[in-house]
């Protein structure tokens, strides 16, 4: 090659790399203030709530200037039940519904939890793929059935943080775990026995469930009390999610009990819940997750308000009060 034609390759490689690098760095600064851009015109499409994205990437709601808490991770957990399918668009999602569905927030700060509580049956966009899991349409259906147009494993967690975070005006979602609901019985008795105090009368569900008795609940009732809804009374999905939120926390401590404050809860439980689970969260986030103080006094619940729908009870999402929790739970008033 003659020397003109090298210098000629050289400057033109040059070039391409100044470009590419360029573009890299423009890539970086449209991702660090674009999240704030998404969530400020997401949160002014439904309300007329004086939302506004400045372009240090805080956003201005009703006034006053917040930025989001960068000291919180956010799980998705979701309890699926894989026996529940449905048919949206004449297309079958067979993977399983998920029942129950909660981000866990992470104070890495305070190494404190909260819990946030989203209906099953919240209506919002969902996303259907076909058999190759191609994306084929969107349908308004309750939440819970994104889970179904998947794979059962990855693919359904992953359709279920997209839409969850798109319901929630674009929170940030870390992380993901699915546990299989039929897991539930298997885990309450691998540590021997959760202990509750039954706050109302539930003895439809099981004789033993009297108000203000505690019982420490074998497998077989744990799955009842975390499952059971009567589907002919409106409503009832309310008193389901306030047993699950209730018995998480249980749970939780009671699996403190058995392995330590400063046990390895991966390698005590995951051969028991392997079959049950699917998670993108490596061991050591596991452990970590398990530590936080998590406290069912500090539950919130997605607010709005649960109506008979053509052939489901749908619960319409309040967006404008939604638009408060989520301020008010994941950002910091900016000084």
């Amino acid at each position: 090659m003659k020397s003109k034609e090298k210098k000629r390759l050289v400057v033109m490689l040059s070039v391409i790399i100044l470009l590419l690098l360029a573009a890299a760095v423009a890539v970086y600064v449209v991702k660090n203030n674009s999240r704030a851009k998404t969530v400020a015109d997401n949160m002014k499409k439904s309300t007329g709530a004086s939302v506004s994205q400045a372009s240090d990437d805080t956003i201005t709601y009703d006034g006053q200037k917040y930025k989001y808490n960068k000291n919180l991770t956010n799980i998705l957990f979701m309890g699926v039940d894989k026996k529940e399918t449905v048919t949206l668009k004449d297309t079958p999602g067979v993977a399983g519904q998920a029942d129950c569905i909660v981000i866990i927030s992470l104070d890495k700060e305070a190494q404190t939890a909260r819990i946030l509580q989203i209906s099953r049956d919240s209506m919002t966009d969902i996303d259907i793929y076909d058999a190759n899991g191609n994306y084929y349409t969107s349908v308004n259906a309750q939440l819970a059935t994104q889970y179904a147009y998947g794979n059962a494993e990855q693919s359904s967690c992953w359709a279920m943080k997209k839409t969850v975070s798109e319901l929630l005006f674009d929170l940030p979602i870390d992380g993901y775990v699915s546990l299989n609901i039929d897991a539930i019985s298997t885990m309450n008795d691998a540590v021997g026995g959760v202990e509750i105090t039954i706050p109302e009368d539930y003895t439809a569900i099981d004789p033993a469930f009297v108000k203000g008795e505690t019982v420490k609940l074998t497998g077989e009732q744990a799955e009842k009390y975390v499952r059971y809804r009567d589907i002919n009374m409106q409503g009832s999905n309310n008193g389901r999610m306030q047993r699950q939120v209730q018995y998480i926390p249980a749970l939780i401590s009671a699996l403190r009990n058995k392995v330590g404050a400063a046990g390895d809860y991966y390698e005590a439980f995951y051969p028991v819940i392997k079959p049950y689970l699917v998670t993108d969260l490596n061991a050591d986030q596991i452990n970590d997750l398990a530590r936080y103080q998590l406290d069912d006094s500090e539950t919130a619940y997605v607010p709005g308000e649960a109506v008979a729908g053509a052939e489901h009870e749908e619960f319409h999402v309040d967006d404008e009060e939604l638009q408060k929790l989520l301020i008010e739970m994941f950002y910091q008033l900016r000084e």
